[in-house]
């Protein structure tokens, strides 16, 4: 299976024009948060044109972007204790986009030691629901919504003491309505 860099290179050799519109999206990628901070465009806009970006991509500049609308401190992921420092405390950074606005877990590490910001983004509203929880109510999360396994089986991360987590906490359902009454910011 072809990579997604060797698609982008591919199409790059093959449309001259596709290098101009790559250096475009990254132009605009690179100053959004500095427009939606000055109060230039607003902040369901930034997450409007910054949803047609891959999830990755997306998810590192929403991350980005709450970091410096808070004055947060970024840790580096060699420390293994989050994204972030806010007000003394590290956090790990989540976001979920989806016009369904269900929120979608995934990669949870409970062997950090962090409190968790998850953040669900409907782009087509412009709705940002920011949650805030510990570490602790996060394993119990984990829990009560039944997570499994981000990658591999549960066969194969047997003895495994790092096994990143997923799960979904489904919108308008009970968890729904707990979360947002238990975490909601």
């Amino acid at each position: 299976m072809t990579s997604d860099v060797s698609r982008v290179k591919d199409i790059v050799a093959r449309y001259p024009v596709a290098k101009e519109v790559m250096g475009m999206v990254k132009e605009i990628k690179s100053r959004l948060i500095g427009l939606c901070l000055r109060g230039e465009i607003t902040e369901g806009d930034l997450y409007k044109v910054s949803s047609l970006l891959t999830p990755q991509s997306r998810s590192l500049l929403w991350e980005k972007y709450y970091i410096e609308k808070h004055g947060a401190e970024r840790v580096s992921s060699r420390e293994n204790s989050g994204d972030f420092i806010l007000n003394g405390r590290n956090y790990e950074y989540k976001s979920s986009c989806n016009d369904e606005g269900s929120l979608h877990l995934i990669q949870v590490r409970l062997w950090q030691e962090c409190d968790y910001i998850i953040q669900s983004i409907r782009p087509d509203e412009g709705e940002v629901i920011t949650f805030r929880l510990t570490r602790d109510q996060m394993r119990r999360e984990m829990d009560l919504l039944k997570a499994t396994s981000a990658h591999g089986s549960k066969e194969a991360n047997v003895g495994n003491k790092r096994v990143e987590l997923r799960a979904s906490v489904i919108h308008g359902s009970d968890d729904w309505h707990r979360w947002i009454e238990e975490y909601g910011v």
